[in-house]
């Protein structure tokens, strides 16, 4: 309780500094034959660093999706001015057809978790909850998702995936 009121005066969100504490926790059970005792200061310093490490993620994914939202709002501009034509609409299932294959190509873990968040709707949490893994650990798998299919089918094609399946 004590370490999840020091992680809220970082994060200010009482739900996140309680993942961070149980993170440092489970961090610490996982080495525990390797500390000294007593741990107080260890503690406080992990809990810290975490909740730092936290804000850090969170902003560069607040850069990421304002970066995604101006690249998509740019793109629904050009594609209102369009009709959609049938040509349009082919290209649309071939779009989602190499999505899928880009998709297929991420690590398993990746891609399961990735699945879950585009088709099932399902979000970090009941992901993370599911999987018994952090919400950080969903969300970073989800970043990668997008990053990689970013990166295989251009910037362009990210966005058309945004709008193809409206998931940010």
């Amino acid at each position: 309780s004590y370490l999840c009121a020091y992680a809220t005066t970082y994060v200010f969100d009482p739900d996140e500094a309680k993942e961070i504490v149980n993170d440092v926790f489970m961090n610490i059970w996982s080495s525990r034959g390797q500390l000294s005792f007593p741990i107080h200061n260890y503690l406080l310093r992990s809990v810290q660093n975490r909740c730092l490490n936290y804000i850090r993620t969170l902003h560069t994914r607040e850069r990421v999706l304002d970066e995604y939202r101006e690249e998509l709002i740019a793109f629904q501009e050009e594609f209102c001015k369009n009709d959609n034509n049938p040509l349009q609409l082919l290209e649309i299932e071939e779009l989602k057809s190499q999505v899928n294959t880009v998709i297929d190509s991420l690590s398993v873990k990746c891609r399961l978790v990735f699945e879950k968040y585009l088709y099932e709707g399902m979000s970090p949490q009941e992901i993370a909850d599911e999987q018994a893994i952090s919400v950080n650990t969903v969300r970073v798998h989800i970043k990668n998702a997008m990053d990689h299919i970013k990166l295989q089918l251009g910037p362009t094609a990210g966005i058309l995936f945004l709008l193809l399946y409206g998931r940010l």
